[in-house]
């Protein structure tokens, strides 16, 4: 019965987000960063037809902020990206849809494609991008989100405990041939008030890649119960 009724909850949601991302969507696709790609495969087609080098900064920061986008769509962020020479810290932009707010939450969000570990300064920087954001996400209720490579530190954990923006934190490794997976997720008290009031993480499974086994992932709860934002059913840890 709890399935069935998150079922329902879904696509609710899914309704009355729809129009007010329609109001928004024009403004996020004028931000496009690139008029030749829109998309992980098309950011690798058009890579290998410009001989662009895999290990150029440019490569790497393009693949893994389309990499985050596409990833970050299993845990209901509807993103576009904004990245470029003129971004302003700010990579990708859009709305984040969860089941307690009947309108999306609207987002902006930094990808570091670092293999080290960062550290609290990066949360200090999250903080700063939200006075370049674009229009139509200036203002309150505006969610700072940091994609990185690696788990998050101590440090950077408390960073986002004590920060007085709303800040959410993903880790989002990359598996290779263009698939990702969430490894953590954590967000503040700030991004609670906002309405993030009953969403929490739980444990999520994966096809794995060519026969192997499946992957585990972190995945959203809605009041302790598995959800998907797409409306499958997930299995539970257990």
């Amino acid at each position: 019965m709890i399935r069935q009724q998150n079922r329902l909850l879904t696509r609710v949601c899914q309704v009355a987000a729809l129009n007010y991302e329609t109001r928004c969507y024009s403004t996020a696709r004028s931000c496009s960063a690139s008029p030749t790609h829109n998309s992980l495969q098309t950011f690798l087609t058009h890579a290998q037809s410009t001989n662009l080098s895999p290990t150029s900064t440019v490569y790497i920061g393009t693949y893994y902020e389309y990499l985050c986008l596409s990833t970050l769509r299993r845990l209901s962020f509807n993103l576009t990206r904004t990245g470029g020479r003129s971004d302003r810290g700010i990579d990708l932009l859009g709305h984040w849809t969860i089941p307690s707010l009947p309108f999306p939450l609207r987002v902006l969000v930094q990808c570091k494609a670092l293999k080290a570990k960062t550290g609290p300064e990066t949360i200090r920087e999250l903080e700063g991008m939200f006075a370049g954001a674009p229009v139509g996400w200036r203002g309150e209720n505006i969610v700072g989100v940091l994609c990185a490579k690696r788990e998050a530190t101590k440090g950077v954990r408390e960073a986002v405990r004590r920060s007085a923006a709303p800040v959410i934190w993903i880790m989002v490794e990359d598996l290779g041939q263009g698939r990702g997976k969430v490894r953590q997720m954590l967000w503040n008290q700030t991004v609670s008030q906002l309405g993030a009031e009953g969403v929490g993480v739980g444990v999520r499974y994966l096809p794995g890649a060519e026969g192997k086994e499946v992957e585990k992932e972190v995945g959203l709860t809605w009041k302790g119960e598995a959800w998907d934002p797409h409306g499958e059913l997930l299995r539970e840890e257990g």
